[in-house]
């Protein structure tokens, strides 16, 4: 049996019908990843999107509960 290929940025990528500018470094992007529907330029600007993804989650995990929308501000 072959061993599992892990889940790689790259394999997110796909040909672009159309060119756009980059989503992450305003380069001519010819692929899209597919995970955001994004304009990418190379795998190096999918990367830094998905840590982008990450580093966002991450501190929306750690919001204070005031912060939630579930406590309106009085004034």
């Amino acid at each position: 049996m072959k061993p599992t290929k892990s889940l790689q940025t790259e394999d997110l990528l796909v040909p672009a019908v159309e060119t756009a500018p980059c989503s992450i470094c305003g380069n001519e992007a010819r692929y899209v990843e597919i995970s955001f529907e994004s304009p990418i330029c190379s795998t190096d600007c999918a990367k830094r999107m998905w840590k982008q993804y990450v580093d966002t989650q991450v501190s929306r995990k750690y919001r204070t509960i005031e912060s939630s929308a579930f406590f309106p501000e009085t004034k």
